[in-house]
């Protein structure tokens, strides 16, 4: 428990032979200080108990106290706005683990009804307590499993006391492909560079540029000007298309490191206010503490301290950034292909930097399959 202790002012003349004759008292001082006229003498409870009881014409005044005896007297001055404070922390904590409101994104009612009845199944409702993440995820896979032939694609979001459910809705193909008759099409703008085409007629060439939506292998046969036959075409088309990537960092680097130097000490921490004993502080560390006394308020703690050195690396470095944002937009363009898909080549448009953040635009050649089907 914290130790209480006393400073006490003692004015009079002779003050040498007072103390002397408190000695004799078993009167005993941690710490004095002559200041003019007066001794200000530090001295714990069971000594400043005696020095109160002793009858003298010397002036004693009781200038501070320290210790547990000091913080029940600010706990007890302060107690109304401890209570009220504790009470508002955690009337604002219960209200902000509540849920308000369920938004459903998506315009089909029927759709909307279903997923709040399955939300409503797991507890996911209007004035309900907030889940976990690793909750909202197993109802993801629960509500999309159940409804595999209504549901594509669905996504939780919580915002603040908000729930944002999105979805994609699964559309049944409604053309028997078996006996359907297509093009193969073009899946977006681009130079051809490769077809291989296994049934159809081929209506374009290599180098030709073709639009979205153009026909590349019809499945109308022709015969002159007259169609013989119609086909499902089917086959692979490779083009040279084009993408513009934007990657935005941060330009500051901020780093962490741990120097091995460590120290063992006690620590009083008040509010927050931290105070170390016996031993310096690092200016900046890693601590892992072991209370050893925290009162009822969580105001005042007594801990045993691990604290390792950390030496902080925080710079800007704006050839790096930029580097590292050139592979970060050829990996997010990367991650889109399939394994016979590649860049061709990329060009840097434009570095732009805002404040602390650098933006860098990226231009990609790419050899990608633009192959798709058009059923008539």
């Amino acid at each position: 428990m914290l130790n209480n202790y006393y400073l006490v002012r003692i004015k009079g003349r002779n003050l040498k032979r007072f103390l002397k004759f408190l000695y004799r008292k078993k009167i005993y001082f941690i710490n004095i200080v002559n200041q003019d006229d007066s001794l200000f003498c530090k001295l714990d409870q069971n000594n400043y108990k005696k020095l109160i009881e002793v009858k003298t014409s010397y002036d004693i005044s009781l200038e501070k106290v320290y210790g547990y005896i000091h913080l029940k007297e600010i706990i007890r001055k302060n107690l109304i706005f401890l209570i009220f404070l504790t009470i508002g922390l955690f009337y604002l904590y219960f209200l902000s683990n509540i849920i308000f409101k369920i938004d459903i994104v998506h315009d089909n009612k029927e759709i909307q009804q279903l997923i709040k009845q399955e939300l409503d199944k797991y507890g996911i409702k209007k004035y309900s307590f907030i889940k976990n993440y690793n909750y909202i995820k197993k109802i993801k896979e629960r509500i999309i499993e159940n409804n595999k032939n209504k549901i594509e694609w669905l996504e939780i979001e919580r915002i603040g006391t908000r729930y944002i459910v999105r979805l994609e809705r699964r559309i049944k193909e409604v053309i028997d492909k078996k006996e359907s008759k297509r093009h193969l099409v073009a899946k977006k703008s681009g130079i051809i560079k490769k077809i291989d085409g296994s049934v159809g007629e081929i209506t374009k060439k290599i180098n030709d540029y073709v639009s979205k939506g153009d026909i590349i292998i019809s499945g109308e046969i022709h015969k002159g000007e007259d169609i013989k036959d119609n086909v499902s075409a089917s086959g692979n088309i490779y083009a040279e298309v084009w993408y513009k990537v934007k990657v935005s960092l941060p330009l500051y680097y901020y780093d962490e490191i741990i120097t091995g130097h460590k120290i063992n000490t006690l620590k009083i921490k008040y509010l927050k206010n931290e105070y170390n004993l016996f031993n310096k502080m690092f200016k900046n560390k890693k601590s892992i503490n072991n209370p050893i006394f925290t009162d009822f308020y969580n105001m005042f703690s007594i801990n045993y301290s691990n604290d390792k050195e950390v030496k902080i690396k925080d710079e800007i470095n704006v050839i790096d950034s930029e580097v590292i944002a050139l592979n970060l937009a050829r990996d997010k363009l990367l991650n889109q292909l399939d394994k016979d898909e590649y860049i061709i080549s990329q060009k840097k448009l434009k570095t732009i930097i805002n404040n602390s953040t650098i933006r860098v635009e990226v231009f990609f050649k790419v050899y990608e399959n633009i192959s798709n089907y058009l059923y008539y």
